[in-house]
């Protein structure tokens, strides 16, 4: 059984996982033969599992959970905990899946507009050769088109089950339907369809220079300023409980 090293901010779990131990991980939730989720965590995904039970479940139920905002690293440091490193949402995938097809791995793709799912499709297949991709559907669909897909994804049985924008309740529709699922891996990516299709240009790392001006914005924009204020307070009352 795959055993993570991982920090906890307010009760979320955050896996520190460096570059090299993917392989042997996916390899051993696999092995596991259940299914796993694995999660992107920003502040505001925490911070919504505060107020949500349901989605603070689904956090602490995911077998994977990679931070992508600085904002999570700095609480870890005010927390002063380990700090995870944080990964770029689209390399990350990228590493996932040459993981996957390394181990002869299969891949269901589903989200997006059809047009974007059918050049992704195509562009996998070039890009990733030896993996096998074992079914796709759009992600704009009905309550009777989700049965059929649930059924279609538990018949494939795919090693991952690849998801973007479409989904009611993105990493939530994962979530509420994982007993429905075969064993093996599932994810939500925002617009890494988007970015296989070629509709939008890959997303860039955080620097400085746009830790800077997401900085400003939130003195600029009241609701984000708010938002980062609640975070650290509740960082704050959880630092004080813990000493």
């Amino acid at each position: 059984m795959y055993q993570n090293k991982r920090v906890t901010i307010l009760r979320i779990p955050l896996d520190i996982m460096d570059d090299d131990l993917l392989d042997s991980a996916v390899r051993e939730l696999l092995e596991e033969e259940k299914p796993g989720q694995i999660c992107f965590i920003t502040y505001r995904d925490i911070m919504k599992a505060q107020f949500s039970r349901h989605y603070m479940d689904c956090l602490r139920s995911s077998r994977l959970n990679i931070p992508i905002t600085p904002a999570v690293t700095f609480a870890a440091s005010y927390l002063k905990k380990d700090k995870p490193p944080i990964a770029n949402p689209f390399t990350f995938v990228i590493r996932l899946l040459g993981t996957l097809e390394r181990q002869g791995r299969s891949v269901y793709v589903l989200g997006s507009r059809k047009k974007n799912i059918l050049k992704s499709e195509s562009n996998l297949k070039t890009s990733f050769p030896g993996l096998h991709i074992v079914g796709r559907y759009a992600g704009t669909f009905s309550q009777q088109e989700e049965q059929n897909i649930i059924l279609a994804v538990r018949k494939s049985s795919p090693s991952l089950l690849l998801t973007g924008k479409g989904l009611k309740g993105n990493n939530l529709w994962l979530y509420r339907h994982r007993k429905e699922f075969p064993a093996g891996l599932s994810m939500w990516g925002r617009s890494c369809f988007e970015v296989f299709s070629g509709k939008k240009s890959k997303p860039r790392s955080s620097t400085p220079g746009s830790i800077a001006w997401k900085t400003l914005l939130s003195f600029i924009l009241p609701w984000r300023l708010i938002s980062h204020i609640l975070f650290f307070l509740m960082l704050t009352v959880e630092k004080i409980k813990n000493r």
